[in-house]
């Protein structure tokens, strides 16, 4: 998380040299419409993509006119963080803010509250709505998106996200614990001993260059995902984590739990909160003994949690989610699924138009 300093710093940056079309200053003194808001979203997100942007940012307490920081009042003591889940009940895909900051200058000796939202560029091939309807922006104008730059985003090529670089980030950002136990794995997969000995004579970073991990001598999006060191998560242009939430009989949150990376130990440390309870029955009326079955089956438990990591759509970035009930659990990951409905999936000779995540479901194979 930034600190203040640091939102200061974006904060000048973003009023001495903004772009009309991916920044926009509200003044929002007291409150600002919700649908309003919404529009703003969808504008600014798809004209980041359009300027080959990662994020774009509608601020509030900033005069629009001159710029001058004036303060706001919205959504006071921790309104903000529901801001980010109601916006995304309404978006393509369920897109919401990769972050919302509140950040306090000094403005003529009078601490000022400014919000800063950060919104993510429209997915690869996917415009951004808001409630069914596309906005632009022209000049500094909201308007709808022009048939041209809808389709502009259409057309453009799915990319592997997995596959992209993060920007800044090398090979001392990894886990050292996560890629020793990479190296065991994959070993551990080969099982062939000259495969072994190559590998035991590789280096860290000739083995995840093997692994296609790293390229060029940086790093992927799939390496710091299994293997990132979490102290610098921050590297990734949206947060990714995971989250298990436990739920009572009344259905209200008892306990929960939020993961960080790597994900290579993902699985471990969040099934290992499920409670798995052993079941007996007397099935045989001639023996004391009973049988005993798990309430869940552990391999299907981490199939599931592993199709999550592998299929998320991690440019919205929200959460991969288990929520435990007393007799279910529910995994949810970001995204759509992509032939549509699970029918056409199950269809007579269907093939996927094209993987999400080729790079990281192919390296998780390898890795077992």
């Amino acid at each position: 998380m930034l600190n203040n300093d640091e939102l200061q710093l974006i904060l000048n940056k973003l009023i001495s040299n903004w772009e009309n079309e991916v920044v926009e200053f509200k003044e929002a003194r007291n409150d600002f419409d919700k649908n309003d808001i919404g529009k703003y979203f969808s504008a600014i997100s798809n004209e980041s993509n359009l300027h080959n942007l990662q994020y774009g940012w509608l601020i509030f307490g900033v005069r629009d006119k001159d710029k001058k920081i004036v303060g706001t009042e919205y959504r006071p003591n921790s309104g903000l963080m529901k801001l980010k889940q109601e916006i995304s009940m309404q978006t393509t895909g369920g897109l919401s803010f990769v972050e919302i900051y509140e950040v306090y200058p000094i403005v003529d000796g009078e601490e000022k509250r400014v919000i800063l939202m950060q919104i993510p560029s429209a997915v690869t091939g996917i415009p951004t709505g808001w409630k069914d309807h596309y906005y632009g922006r022209n000049g500094e104008s909201l308007s709808a998106l022009s048939m041209n730059e809808f389709e502009q985003i259409r057309r453009q090529q799915n990319k592997d996200w997995s596959k992209q670089i993060v920007n800044g980030a090398g090979i001392q950002h990894l886990d050292k614990a996560a890629i020793d136990l990479a190296r065991k794995n994959y070993k551990e997969k080969m099982k062939k001993s000259h495969i072994i000995e190559a590998v035991d004579e590789m280096n860290d970073e000739e083995l995840l260059t093997k692994l296609k991990l790293l390229q060029d001598g940086k790093v992927t999006n799939a390496a710091m995902l299994l293997l990132g060191n979490e102290d610098y998560d921050y590297l990734f242009t949206t947060v990714l984590e995971a989250s298990w939430r436990l739920y009572d009989s009344n259905g209200d949150v008892k306990d929960y739990e939020i993961f960080k990376i790597p994900y290579i130990t993902l699985g471990d440390r969040i099934l290992n909160k499920i409670r798995n309870l052993t079941y007996r029955y007397m099935t045989n009326p001639d023996s004391l003994f009973p049988s005993e079955t798990k309430q869940y089956d552990s391999w299907l438990l981490r199939e599931l949690l592993n199709n999550c990591i592998a299929h998320s759509n991690y440019a919205l970035g929200t959460r991969i989610i288990l929520d435990e009930e007393e007799d279910q659990v529910t995994f949810k990951n970001p995204g759509t699924f992509l032939p549509g409905d699970i029918e056409t999936a199950l269809g007579k000779n269907y093939n996927s138009p094209f993987y999400r995540n080729q790079l990281l479901a192919e390296t998780m194979v390898k890795l077992k």
